[in-house]
C-alpha cells in the first residue's frame, strides 16, 4: 500500500534522457520549460547518469508531450517514455529506445488504433501515435512511436496481408535513427557510466 500511494505521485511522469550528450540540468530544464510549459506545469527530477523524470500535474499534459514528439535539446534527441512502477531509472545498457516512425501507404481499413498498432508491432513494440494520426486529419502517413530494439534491422517496408489474401507494402520512414553498437547490440554508449 505504501508503494501504491507513492506511485500515484508519479503516475503522470515521463522518464527522459538525451541521446549522445549530457547537458547541465538547468539548461535542459530551461529549454523544456519553453517547449512544454505551454501545456501545463511540470517539475524536473534528476535520477542520475543523464536520466531524469518530468512530473506533470495531469495526464493530459504528459500525453501531449508524448504525442507531440520527437523532442530535442540543442539538436540532441530526447528519448521520452511514460514512467511505470517497474521501470528502472538507471540507463545502463540502452537495448531499446522510443523512436517515431512514419508509415506510408496504410490501407484505410487499418487507419485506427488497433490497425496501426498491428502494423507497427511488426517493427517492435508500439507505444503511441501523434494527435494528427489519432484524429485521422491527414491520411498521407501515420506517425507512431515505437520502442525499437538496438538489434532491429530497421526495415524500410513491411508487408501487410489483406482480407482477400493479397498483400500490400507499407513504407517505413525513420526521421531519426540512433547509432547502435553492432558488437554490443545497444544504443548510445556515450550515456553509459
Amino acid at each position: 500500500e505504501v508503494a501504491l500511494n507513492g506511485a500515484k505521485e508519479w503516475e503522470h511522469s515521463i522518464v527522459a534522457f538525451l541521446v549522445g550528450k549530457k547537458l547541465p540540468n538547468k539548461d535542459v530544464l530551461q529549454i523544456l520549460q519553453r517547449k512544454w510549459g505551454q501545456v501545463g506545469r511540470f517539475s524536473i527530477h534528476v535520477a542520475g547518469n543523464g536520466v531524469f523524470l518530468a512530473r506533470f500535474e495531469n495526464r493530459q499534459a504528459r500525453d501531449w508531450v508524448l504525442d507531440n514528439g520527437p523532442w530535442d535539446v540543442w539538436g540532441y534527441h530526447l528519448a521520452v517514455r511514460p514512467w511505470s512502477r517497474d521501470m528502472s531509472l538507471s540507463l545502463g545498457e540502452c537495448k531499446s529506445m522510443p523512436l517515431w516512425v512514419k508509415l506510408k501507404g496504410v490501407p484505410i481499413q487499418f487507419w485506427n488504433k488497433v490497425g496501426l498498432s498491428y502494423i507497427a508491432s511488426v517493427l517492435d513494440k508500439p507505444l503511441h501515435m501523434d494527435v494528427t494520426t489519432m484524429n485521422r486529419h491527414a491520411l498521407v502517413f501515420a506517425r507512431v512511436c515505437i520502442d525499437m530494439s538496438a538489434t532491429s534491422s530497421f526495415p524500410e517496408s513491411v508487408t501487410l496481408e489483406l482480407e482477400d489474401g493479397s498483400t500490400t507494402s507499407i513504407e517505413v520512414e525513420y526521421p531519426w535513427r540512433p547509432a547502435a553498437c553492432a558488437l554490443c547490440k545497444v544504443f548510445d554508449h556515450s550515456n553509459r557510466s
